[in-house]
C-alpha cells in the first residue's frame, strides 16, 4: 500500500514542544521514528497576502504554547517536489494557487515532506506526498492537539491508532465513530484502508512519578478524512 511506504518521523527541525490528547489524561506510548525517512507530516494553509511564501506549515498534531501559539507556522518560500515524490507538480502547483482570501482559516492539504532548511536557502521542504481533505477542515480543528490520525494493521486482526508524527496506541478494537464526516459511509471505508484522519481518540492513561501507562483507545471519532492527490 503506497501509505504503508511513508514513514512518521517523531521530531521536527525548527519544532518544539509535545503533545496532549483529546480524550485522555496525557501518555508517552511508543515514539514513532524512523531517522533515515525524514519524512514529517504537515497541515497547510495559505500564506497571508504580503507574506514571503505561498504556504504555511504546522506539524500535524503539534501543541501550540504560549511563546509558540502557532507551534511551528513557518512561511514557506521554497516548497519543491522531492526527486522521489509520489505526487505530481500539477496537484503541488493547485495548492501553491490557491488564495489566502479563500482559505485563510482552512487546512488546505496535508503535505508529507522532508525539511530541507539551510542557512543560505531559509525555510525550505521537499514535498513528498500531498493529501485533499474530504471536506474543509477548520484550521483551529488542525492546529491545536491530536487531530491527525490513521489506522496501522495490528496482530490477530485488530489495528494500532497511530497519532501522526508522535506515537501509536497500543493494538485494540475500539468503537468508531463517523457522525462528523461529510460522508460518514466513504470516511469509513477510507479510514479502514489506511486513510489519515482528523477527529479525536478517547483513550485513558494513568501516571505514577515519571511513568504513564495507557490502555488501548476505547473510542475513535472521525471528522474528515485525507486522500492522496
Amino acid at each position: 500500500m503506497r501509505m504503508a511506504t511513508l514513514i512518521l518521523l517523531a521530531a521536527c527541525s525548527g519544532c518544539a514542544g509535545g503533545t496532549v490528547d483529546e480524550g485522555d489524561s496525557g501518555g508517552d506510548e511508543q515514539v514513532v521514528a524512523a531517522l533515515s525517512s525524514s519524512i514529517l507530516y504537515e497541515w497547510v494553509t495559505p500564506a497571508h497576502p504580503g507574506d514571503t511564501g505561498p504556504l504555511a506549515l504546522r506539524r500535524a498534531n503539534a501543541v501550540p504554547t504560549t511563546l509558540a501559539p502557532t507551534y511551528g507556522a513557518p512561511t514557506l518560500p521554497a516548497i519543491h517536489l522531492a526527486s522521489d515524490a509520489q505526487t505530481s507538480q500539477a496537484a503541488l502547483d493547485d495548492v501553491l494557487a490557491l488564495t489566502y482570501a479563500d482559505h485563510g482559516s482552512e487546512a488546505v492539504a496535508l503535505f508529507a515532506v522532508r525539511d530541507t532548511t539551510s542557512i543560505s536557502n531559509g525555510p525550505s521542504v521537499d514535498v513528498v506526498d500531498l493529501y485533499g481533505p474530504s471536506q474543509l477542515v477548520p484550521l483551529t480543528a488542525v492546529s491545536q492537539r491530536a487531530a491527525l490520525y490513521q489506522l496501522v494493521p495490528a496482530s490477530g486482526g485488530k489495528v494500532t491508532v497511530r497519532e501522526v508524527n508522535e506515537k501509536d496506541y497500543p493494538a485494540g478494537t475500539p468503537a468508531f465513530d463517523y457522525a462528523g464526516a461529510a460522508d460518514p459511509a466513504a470516511a469509513a471505508s477510507a479510514v479502514q484502508a489506511g486513510a489519515f484522519f482528523t477527529g479525536s481518540v478517547d483513550v485513558k492513561c494513568t501516571k505514577f512519578l515519571f511513568w504513564t501507562t495507557c490502555k488501548p483507545p476505547t473510542a475513535v471519532h472521525v471528522a474528515a478524512t485525507f486522500s492522496p492527490r
